[in-house]
């Protein structure tokens, strides 16, 4: 279900292809959206996939049919696994949760009452359904803890797979023309509320004076018709110097990652925070906020500043811009990045998925 959407979708995308790889995995039946059928029959031929088609949307429908399209698949499967809190009603066998964020729980999500009422249900769900539960962090896992009273024996943090660029595939793309020209700070991500995306609008204008021809990007899907970042964008001067991308395929990404001064990534709150890590594996500089998942995730690799200051985020931002880096901070970052490597997160899956195939969850 969440092929192509969000960052569950990538975390889904990379566990899959890696888990196509594995030796051991005979078969993988999965549900996909059919507006994603085009795609993800492109990106997955192997004859091990048996893809299931739908058309209901992420709501109770999900919860409620979700399990007798399962019902359907011609093999039936030893292992469920959900690589969010959506686990169907009405499914029995082994089954696999994750949580990989509560932040529609926080008071910056704004969302209603009777919205976050139904968001807990399903956690509740997925918990008590599940032989063992998935967090994609640390922090999630405190926060799930918290929360839901969960048994921590009952949680397992596995970071989420990423897929790496090779050094090839990144020389590649740095001899490609740059799709912006001149210095620019980088934002990519969703512009959800909680991303906070204006801080780093906000950290820019105040850098403008002193750094003239500098731009900044912002590179992720608007939230509704009108967002934070549009409201910003309404100043004539901001607007000719933010440059947007609103539906970036990951080549393009990744030509602004080989391309920018600075990642500024100022987001109040995170499960995971990936596009850090992917900007650091391009030698890219990054200036994050200074919130507990991401120093659990980024370490010392990065600058952090205070997401509620902006004033904060451009003082990191100028230091970036103005002092020499060395060589071994980029090589740390790089080595950081390493941790989250495709193979070893699919090897923390398979072992947990053969403990409880054995009884041993």
């Amino acid at each position: 279900m969440w092929f192509r959407h969000t960052g569950i979708g990538r975390i889904y995308e990379n566990l899959l292809q890696g888990l196509t790889q594995a030796e051991e995995v005979e078969s993988i039946s999965t549900v996909v959206q059919i507006c994603r059928k085009r795609d993800f029959e492109e990106s997955f031929r192997s004859p091990k996939i048996e893809a299931k088609f739908v058309d209901y949307p992420f709501d109770y429908r999900e919860m409620l049919f979700k399990g007798k399209t399962i019902r359907a698949f011609d093999t039936k499967p030893d292992l469920y696994y959900f690589p969010s809190f959506n686990v169907p009603f009405f499914l029995d066998g082994r089954v696999i949760g994750t949580v990989c964020d509560l932040i529609p729980l926080t008071s910056i999500f704004g969302l209603p009452w009777h919205v976050k009422a139904r968001f807990r249900i399903a956690i509740r769900h997925a918990i008590r359904s599940s032989m063992r539960m998935v967090c994609i962090s640390e922090f999630t896992k405190r926060h799930l803890i918290e929360e839901f009273d969960a048994a921590p024996d009952h949680i397992e943090v596995i970071y989420p797979p990423l897929h790496l660029p090779s050094e090839d595939e990144i020389e590649r793309v740095k001899r490609q023309p740059p799709l912006v020209d001149g210095d620019y700070l980088l934002y990519v991500g969703n512009r959800h509320v909680h991303k906070n995306v204006p801080c780093m609008l906000d950290a820019f204008r105040i850098l403008k004076p002193d750094f003239p021809e500098l731009r900044a990007v912002v590179a992720g899907t608007r939230m509704g018709q009108d967002d934070d970042v549009d409201a910003v964008l309404k100043n004539p001067e901001m607007r000719a110097n933010v440059v947007e991308f609103l539906d970036a395929s990951d080549e393009v990404i990744r030509n602004l990652h080989a391309n920018a001064r600075v990642f500024v990534f100022p987001t109040r709150i995170e499960g995971f925070g990936i596009p850090p890590l992917e900007a650091l594996s391009f030698g890219v500089p990054v200036v994050g906020s200074d919130i507990p998942v991401i120093r659990e995730v980024c370490g010392n690799t990065i600058r952090y500043a205070n997401p509620d200051d902006p004033a904060d985020f451009a003082r990191a931002i100028r230091e970036t811009l103005t002092e020499p880096r060395e060589e071994g901070e980029i090589k740390s970052g790089i080595e950081r990045v390493q941790l989250y490597d495709r193979n070893n997160a699919v090897a923390q899956y398979l072992a947990m998925f053969h403990r409880i195939l054995g009884g041993k969850a």
